[in-house]
């Protein structure tokens, strides 16, 4: 027991984190989920206190490796963001935090050129290209980007629900999902709700499966943001991929994708149309593929019985 290693892997994403442990043999230890740790939406206290919490409340609380990754970021965090971050919450040797794609990417569990794409509350693609160099492209967040996420078709939604209300949109029933999922029969209480802020970014973002689900029936002007933003992601997908060759493995995740197989079926047919046929779900979850980035840190081989034990000791 006293030479056994453990290593702990994040996944925090826009709207919840998930933290696992495994040891050097694959074998699932422990597993705690919160709030998320995006320090850039939430702030760094709170951020911190969502780490601490899911640490807490963890058996094991001593590691030697300790990948993080982070929808805050979009490449590799200095040793200083590290430092401040985790200081006095995360007990380990060597501790990475990078991005939540970047976890992602490792999920694919791929050894070559490849990319990966999620689209959550947020959106971002990122690329590894056959010298092993990454680029990404999106991750401009709710005001500036993220389209094709939940919160950009979330609040197009609304925003089409509110035109169809005054008679210059498409007529629409988001009018009724717009209300029944905000709990009000006046629309124009949306104005205090988001104004006053007591609308997270989170709930904008789950609004995105009602928005989908009426695309699905027929509902055009659902029908057209779902499309609409589908091609908008897929236009950063092939602007970031523009000098990669056409088969690499795409690797797909985030609640929009994972739970959504319309909208992921729109958006894989266009990226086929530019010549990209290798697109699905990633083969593990993010934050496992934080653990592999752990076990590639301490040079710990991932040969087919780890991976086996991975997969029939964590159910995600």
């Amino acid at each position: 027991m006293g030479n056994r290693k453990f290593y702990l892997g994040v996944d925090g994403g826009g709207s919840k984190t998930t933290a696992v442990v495994f040891n050097e043999k694959g074998e699932f230890i422990c597993k705690a989920c919160g709030e998320s740790i995006n320090y850039y939406s939430v702030g760094t206290e709170k951020a911190r206190k969502a780490m601490a919490d899911i640490i807490s409340s963890m058996p094991q609380k001593h590691f030697d490796c300790a990948v993080i990754g982070m929808s805050a970021l979009n490449s590799r965090a200095t040793a200083e963001e590290t430092e401040k971050f985790c200081a006095g919450i995360i007990d380990s040797k060597k501790i990475i935090m990078d991005s939540d794609l970047f976890v992602a990417l490792e999920a694919m569990d791929e050894s070559g050129e490849c990319a990966v794409v999620i689209s959550g509350t947020g959106s971002m693609a990122l690329h590894r290209n056959a010298e092993g160099e990454i680029r990404h492209a999106g991750g401009w967040g709710y005001i500036l980007g993220d389209e094709g996420s939940g919160y950009s078709i979330g609040l197009s939604g609304i925003k089409a629900a509110i035109r169809s209300f005054e008679d210059c949109g498409e007529k629409s029933a988001l009018i009724g999902e717009c209300l029944d999922y905000f709990s009000t029969d006046n629309i124009y209480d949306l104005i205090d709700l988001y104004y006053d802020k007591t609308v997270s970014r989170k709930v904008t973002a789950a609004f995105a499966k009602n928005v989908i689900s009426l695309a699905e029936k027929g509902d055009k002007a659902a029908e057209n943001i779902v499309i609409n933003e589908a091609k908008l992601l897929s236009e950063t997908v092939s602007a970031l991929l523009k000098n990669a060759k056409k088969n690499i493995p795409i690797g797909l995740w985030g609640g929009i994708f994972q739970h959504n197989k319309y909208y992921r079926d729109i958006f894989i047919g266009l990226l086929n149309k530019k010549h990209f046929i290798d697109v699905k779900l990633i083969n593990f979850t993010p934050e496992v593929g934080a653990i592999f980035a752990c076990f590639k840190e301490e040079n710990v081989k991932v040969v087919d019985i780890v991976k086996e034990n991975i997969s029939n000791t964590y159910k995600s």
